[in-house]
């Protein structure tokens, strides 16, 4: 029987919702065909069928270009990638891990997956971990630092990399909100000793779920690769430009499958138009509500090299914050706070220090009192209440959007005047 894409693949229609991750706004043909190329050919992993299609090597190798790294590889999700980046650059129980305030909650589960323990340090109004402060949270225990570079907006890597650099320190970038962006015209995931991607359905570009972990060290890189499968280095679906050096070891089952990989692959084609279109409407909201008497835009850390992903205004305190929300949604505006208005350790999880099993608990093993209590970053907690999110963009939104939003803001800036 031939199959047919017309049999049971209706038209897909594009998405202008916020709500949508720009990648998935983004969905279509494109990603169809790609998906029924894997179907046909009865080769749904990558290593194994009658009939493989090398698709997420390809993406693989693909991914490495655009981004310019030596070396990516594939992996089941964005905390898969956390994890197997964190165990490839040797972190483990006992261990310490530096994470920013303000991230998912997925960045501290990692280490603690690990038997790591997360310690968490400061934000500035970029949103972003706040270099001059990384001393300050560095210890005995300390083995790597996750800088997060959170919806759209680079770290500041190269103070970042000057503080872990004189210490000796593992740094892992967290990308999973930013793929695409760029800090001093290099890819952030290409700064660190690794980087962490997400492909999960509200990214830049989306699978529905995946990761992928990047890298310019093979030794780091071979490590990766063993632990995302069992510990196995399979030569004819890996790319490694020698001979794999490295004993096998016990690993896990990450590995992406061709139908994931598929997907991406369309989806990396649109990365760059993605980006350019969210630019330039971040572009023009920034024009159109710039001089505005109280208002003060996110900083980007890099004009040239953040996404414009979050329009986001920032106020001198909390009461005007709130303030101009509610006086916003009586305008028909929905705004909101990053992560709630609440930094990560507040999370139910990381706040109880709770894990699946007892055993399995770094903060009991190690013995080391680590409290998660309010007032643990002062400052974070007051810029995650005083940092207003009007829009999270996507492509399909376009200049009335823009105009609706500006409007909306210009009212309440200047009250009637």
């Amino acid at each position: 029987m031939s199959i047919k894409k017309s049999d049971f693949c209706p038209t897909v229609t594009p998405h202008k919702s916020p709500e949508l991750g720009p990648g998935a706004s983004r969905l279509g043909q494109d990603e169809i065909d790609e998906i029924l190329r894997v179907l046909v050919s009865g080769s749904l992993s990558r290593d194994y069928g009658p009939d493989r299609q090398d698709t997420v090597l390809r993406f693989e190798a693909r991914f490495a270009h655009r981004m310019q790294v030596e070396h990516a590889l594939g992996v089941t999700s964005g905390t898969a990638a956390l994890r197997v980046a964190l165990v490839a650059g040797g972190v483990g129980p006992g261990d310490e891990v530096i994470v920013p305030s303000c991230t998912h909650v997925s960045t501290a589960g990692a280490a603690v997956l690990l038997g790591a323990v997360p310690v968490f340090a400061e934000i500035d109004e970029s949103l972003n971990l706040d270099p001059s402060l990384l001393e300050q949270v560095i210890t005995s225990r300390t083995k790597a630092i996750v800088p997060v570079h959170v919806s759209g907006v680079p770290c500041q890597m190269d103070r970042i990399l000057e503080v872990a650099r004189a210490r000796k320190l593992l740094v892992v970038e967290d990308c999973a909100q930013s793929c695409g962006a760029s800090y001093l015209g290099k890819p952030i995931g290409t700064w660190a000793d690794l980087g962490a991607f997400s492909l999960q359905f509200g990214k830049v570009i989306t699978a529905g779920e995946g990761g992928v972990v990047t890298t310019n060290n093979p030794n780091l890189y071979e490590r990766a690769i063993r632990f995302h499968d069992q510990g196995a280095f399979r030569t004819h679906s890996r790319r490694l430009s020698t001979a794999p050096t490295l004993e096998p070891f016990v690993g896990d089952n990450l590995r992406m499958s061709e139908l994931t990989g598929a997907i991406a692959l369309a989806q990396l084609r649109k990365l760059d138009e993605i980006i350019t279109r969210l630019r330039s409407l971040h572009g023009a909201f920034v024009e159109a509500t710039s001089g505005l008497p109280g208002i003060r835009h996110r900083p980007c850390n890099d004009l040239d090299g953040h996404l414009g992903l979050h329009w986001s205004i920032v106020f001198d305190d909390r009461e005007t914050a709130s303030h101009v929300r509610e006086q916003l949604r009586q305008l028909g505006l929905t705004t909101r706070l990053p992560y709630g208005g609440r930094p990560v350790y507040s999370q139910a999880q990381i706040r109880e220090r709770a894990t699946a099993t007892e055993s399995s608990n770094p903060w009991t093993r190690t013995g080391v009192e680590r409290r998660y209590e309010p007032g643990l970053c002062p400052r974070s907690e007051d810029l995650l209440q005083r940092v207003v999110i009007l829009m999270r963009a996507n492509p399909r939104l376009d200049a009335s959007d823009v105009q609706r939003v500006a409007d909306a803001l210009r009212a309440v800036a200047l009250g009637g005047r």
